[in-house]
């Protein structure tokens, strides 16, 4: 499977909200791509820095944080939480894409684990994602390439090496053709 690491400038307008008029992360005609909606998610660990202000509910609001220490990034420090997003149905996924920023190493995101399932219940590892490389103190977005995978729920599973983690964004691509 293919990971593609990409600089916060290259997706994002300054000012605009990022699911309205979000331009598809794959420009092959014929994989036309949109945005899927999220109704639940839940994480095995809750956020360990100010969770009360930066919550689960902040990687699903369209809104990217400022590069930096903390601005509004949801973190869990030193812990690796597992993140169940459930899309309300099945849906075919294209791709799976995470705005995130690494703090202390350029390879402290080591790996993500994506796990699907039809259920909620019985989950099947499809892909381990990992030599996720970016700059420190910088917003980055990385895209897992999922081709063409059905499913209502999408575990994701995030291992660190360094900080933790900061994430500031999750976007489910649904293949729309």
């Amino acid at each position: 499977m293919s990971l593609r690491v990409f600089q916060f400038a290259l997706f994002v307008s300054v000012g605009g909200p990022l699911l309205c008029g979000q331009v598809s992360p794959n420009p092959d005609p014929q994989r036309s791509l949109r945005i899927a909606e999220v109704v639940n998610l839940s994480a095995s660990v809750l956020p360990t820095t100010d969770k009360a202000l930066y919550g689960l509910e902040r990687l699903l609001d369209g809104k990217l944080p400022k590069d930096g220490w903390r601005s509004s990034w949801t973190a869990w420090y030193q812990q690796d939480p597992s993140l169940t997003f459930d899309l309300g149905n099945e849906k075919k996924i294209g791709a799976i894409r995470l705005f995130f920023q690494a703090w202390s190493r350029d390879d402290e995101l080591k790996s993500i684990d994506v796990e699907v399932s039809l259920n909620g219940e019985d989950y099947s590892l499809f892909n381990r994602y990992g030599n996720i490389i970016s700059s420190r103190e910088r917003g980055t977005w990385v895209e897992m390439d999922l081709r063409s995978v059905r499913a209502r729920y999408f575990r994701l599973t995030p291992r660190f090496q360094g900080w933790g983690h900061q994430w500031g964004e999750v976007e489910f691509w649904e293949l729309s053709n």
